[in-house]
């Protein structure tokens, strides 16, 4: 035999060496595809955390602020009707089930919250105050075939004028004189609570 041929014999083929490491960066793809994976759904998670209150699974005070804004400034724009209602359960304690009642009479396009204190609200876009009040009276019913109680106050763009702030006070004080009516699944309007 000769030297070039022992050499020839005792160096390995470079086939099997490539081929294993083809196999090793597809191990590794696969790994960085999984572990990407796992990223994305920690960070909806995070997300799904930073905008939804834990207690009632609708938006979270300040996500509903947000979402409020944008779409107060929409009605503005194009002068479409938008309602705002407050609900407050009676008891505390059933907040979480009023607001599972709220999403059940609730269309794609509206967005339930936690308003500020024990309340939740719901905006109610392109619906008039009429709108508004039907959505509450249905909630309370619902309220009431469960034996939960809660009041509400109903408010709507353009009648509490053109701020998100104006809208907000007038659904509650609308709220407070349901409250002062004896609560237990009243509904009173922001055109009530003008009343002298």
């Amino acid at each position: 035999m000769s030297d070039g041929m022992a050499v020839a014999a005792v160096l390995p083929s470079p086939e099997p060496q490539s081929s294993r490491l083809e196999q090793r960066i597809r191990a590794l793809t696969e790994q960085l595809v999984q572990v990407r994976g796992e990223l994305r759904r920690a960070e909806e998670r995070i997300a799904a955390l930073a905008t939804i209150d834990e207690a009632t699974g609708l938006l979270n005070a300040r996500a509903f602020r947000e979402r409020a804004a944008v779409e107060a400034d929409r009605a503005t724009r194009y002068e479409r009707p938008l309602a705002l209602v407050l609900l407050e359960p009676d008891d505390p304690a059933s907040l979480a089930a009023l607001a599972e009642l709220c999403r059940g009479q609730c269309r794609a396009v509206d967005a339930g919250g936690r308003a500020d204190g024990g309340a939740i609200a719901l905006l109610l876009p392109e619906t008039a105050l009429p709108g508004a009040l039907v959505i509450a009276e249905r909630v309370c019913a619902a309220a009431a075939r469960r034996g939960l109680h809660a009041s509400a106050g109903c408010a709507a763009w353009p009648a509490e004028g053109g701020a998100l702030s104006c809208l907000i006070d007038a659904a509650r004080r609308a709220l407070s004189v349901a409250r002062a009516d004896g609560g237990l699944n009243r509904v009173r309007s922001a055109a009530v609570a003008r009343r002298p």
